[in-house]
């Protein structure tokens, strides 16, 4: 039995819901074979009819290094026609070195400029699509961050064998609260504070399943992401008051900003960080629009995830606060700006109910 046989099957038969006789795109870089091979394999087992794409580690870093811009980021026609035909779509992300995509970022904005026009496609197409976070997760990444490869690897693979359906019914509840009208305060025992309102925007619950009405919902409702998940919602971006100390790191680009403080005041953000803060920096000098505005409220829902890796806003009963862009799922913030906050000890009144108690989800 492969140890990737019951995220396989989880993608397949929950995230997708493949039918016999369907098309599907498997796309993969080198380090995320063995699960993608996994995948075809189940694909088959089903009755559905994959197609395997890979995205070499080695020739895409020549390419990037060696060739002019204007080489990059091109999409055959070939490839274009497959994913027209194709009914759903599976796609373990890359490349495997963060701390290389680093120093070639020019280059790799020109290498992935096909992306908003692949989403258009796909979306036009109706592909239901599946992104495997075991693709972020390499012994180069790892390196950058200073992270245990294979811990952090195991806890992916453990999230995302999970029962989806329990996190989706969770989801569910969750997400029903952020999209009421309601005022939110957000505590903990490290000096946070922070209180904010909810406009009664539709919260998204992102419980690793596309169903009719994500198909329905936003540029990229029917893309899921796998580990699931979290619910968030973009709130009333005007309405922030207090201070928000972050008790886990911000990764980003290979390395982790810590210490992360935020005060707002009349709804505005003044930000602080104790260590790596020069990256997020020269994005907020450059930014445009409302950066300075509460952006997103979200609260994790995966019971099998774990603080101490990227994905701490899976992690059951962690919340996040957003500070910027949230114009992609329903808020008013059009800027370029992101900067995500996280909190593992939090306690959550939304309303007047507590949906998180010391960070252990409640709802």
């Amino acid at each position: 039995m492969s140890e990737y046989e019951a995220l396989a099957k989880n993608v397949i038969r929950k995230s997708l819901r493949i039918q016999p006789k369907e098309n599907v795109i498997v796309e993969s870089w080198n380090h995320g074979l063995d699960a993608a091979k996994e995948i075809v394999y189940q694909l088959r087992a089903a009755g559905a009819k994959p197609m395997l794409l890979l995205e070499d580690e080695e020739t895409h870093w020549r390419s990037v290094e060696t060739l002019p811009p204007a080489r990059l980021g091109q999409v055959s026609k070939s490839e274009w026609s497959a994913l027209d035909a194709a009914d759903a779509y599976i796609f373990l992300p890359g490349p495997a070195d963060i701390a290389r995509y680093r120093v070639n970022l020019p280059k790799m904005e020109a290498a992935f400029a096909y992306n908003d026009t692949w989403y258009g496609r796909a979306k036009k197409a109706g592909i239901r699509a599946a992104r495997i976070a075991l693709g972020y997760v390499s012994p180069e990444r790892a390196s950058s961050y200073g992270l245990d490869y294979a811990a952090w690897r195991q806890m992916i693979v453990d999230a995302a064998s999970v029962d989806f359906t329990a996190v989706s019914r969770r989801g569910r509840k969750v997400a029903d609260l952020l999209s009421r009208e309601a005022d939110v305060e957000v505590s903990a025992p490290n000096g946070t504070h922070l209180t904010f309102r909810l406009k009664g925007r539709d919260a998204v619950n992102d419980d690793g399943i596309v169903d009719a009405r994500d198909l329905k919902t936003g540029a990229s409702g029917f893309m899921t992401n796998v580990p699931p998940g979290q619910a968030y919602v973009a709130p009333d971006e005007a309405s922030a008051e207090g201070v928000l100390v972050a008790d886990q790191p911000t990764p980003y680009m290979g390395t982790f900003v810590r210490g992360l403080r935020l005060t707002f005041s009349d709804g505005k953000a003044t930000w602080t960080a104790e260590e790596n803060a020069e990256p997020y920096q020269k994005s907020w000098a450059s930014a445009k629009g409302p950066k300075d505005r509460l952006g997103a409220f979200g609260i994790g829902l995966n019971p099998a995830a774990r603080t101490g890796f990227l994905q701490n806003d899976l992690v059951g009963g962690v919340v996040e606060l957003g500070l910027g862009s949230n114009a992609s799922f329903g808020g008013k913030n059009k800027t370029d700006f992101y900067l995500g906050t996280y909190l593992s000890a939090a306690t959550v009144k939304v309303g007047k109910q507590t949906v998180v108690q010391d960070g252990q989800p409640t709802v």
